[in-house]
């Protein structure tokens, strides 16, 4: 097989991966734990969202106040280049494709859907950093420079700690409820949430336990073993949380309507590249993509728990 002829059966997997690349990542569009977003933004800047008070009982003939938002914390998210690259070898496609048990077509499938695979782990691993270092500063911090699960402190000076070290049980969904019905802004005025979604390790005794507690249609065992959650939240199993963190548990008020804390901006899927000839007479296709992630709000809507107690 010549170089040419080579050259346009790595081009021709070009078309397949980008649009399977596209479709992996957009399957985890309506994820329920990260907003992912299309951007053509190299950089975004986002304030946080605090509270706003001054409404008033008005007389008839009086002028509403102007209310003013309370200014929150400025937060930018960079995008950053990921990738990774094959490479068709020249005795692949000069004497093995003359030998009838090893074909280059078949080479060139195997190394894209394994390249496919890879940019696809890759990403979902960077994106479930949130959850997996959600009790560190190491990847990612909140606008207040806190951890995502952590205490917090709006800009106004006021205070909320949406974490916690209790395991998955009844007791640990109680306390989950009376955060959330507790929920002041930072302004100090009620801001109730619904913890509707909880996020579990796949194949872990908390996925197990949250099927018990919130799986409709499960009957108690004895009389008295009334289960009032049944039924009130989404279980979201995931197997990127780790093996090292199947302990931990997240609850998300997904109608927040201040949305989403947690940002994945795309802005360009992983790509084929055009192919490039190396010295070895190798050829050589790599695969880059652009994304951008951060906390940008205050992560009132998010509750974590360690599950160590």
């Amino acid at each position: 097989m010549t170089y040419e002829y080579a050259l346009q059966k790595v081009k021709g997997i070009k078309k397949s991966f980008d649009n399977a690349m596209a479709n992996a990542i957009d399957q985890y569009r309506d994820n329920r734990i990260v907003d992912l977003y299309p951007t053509t933004e190299v950089f975004e800047i986002f304030t946080s969202t605090e509270g706003m008070t001054g409404a008033k009982e008005l007389s008839n003939s009086e002028t509403p106040p102007v209310l003013t938002l309370q200014d929150g914390y400025s937060v930018q998210i960079e995008e950053k280049r990921f990738g990774g690259a094959i490479e068709l070898d020249e005795e692949e496609y000069r004497r093995e494709a003359n030998d009838s048990s090893t074909k280059v077509q078949t080479s060139l499938i195997r190394k894209r859907n394994k390249l496919l695979i890879a940019n696809k782990n890759l990403f979902l691993t960077e994106m479930f950093k949130f959850l997996n270092y959600a009790f560190a500063t190491t990847y990612f911090a909140a606008p207040d420079a806190a951890a995502l699960g952590a205490t917090h402190t709006w800009k106004s000076g006021e205070t909320f700690a949406n974490n916690g070290t209790a395991k998955l049980t009844s007791s640990a969904i109680d306390t989950l409820e009376e955060y959330g019905g507790a929920m002041t802004d930072g302004a100090g005025v009620p801001m109730p949430l619904d913890f509707d979604t909880i996020v579990v390790k796949k194949g872990s005794a908390n996925e197990r336990e949250a099927i018990k507690l919130f799986s409709y249609g499960i009957k108690p065992v004895a009389v008295a073993d009334i289960n009032i959650y049944e039924g009130s939240k989404t279980i979201v199993s995931t197997p990127y949380i780790t093996t090292a963190n199947k302990n931990y548990w997240f609850a998300i008020a997904s109608k927040d309507p201040n949305g989403n804390p947690l940002k994945i901006g795309i802005g360009e899927y992983p790509t084929l590249r055009e192919p490039i000839k190396q010295n070895n007479e190798a050829i050589r296709t790599n695969c880059t993509g652009f994304w951008k992630q951060g906390i940008v709000n205050m992560p009132y809507s998010i509750y974590a728990s360690t599950g160590a107690a």
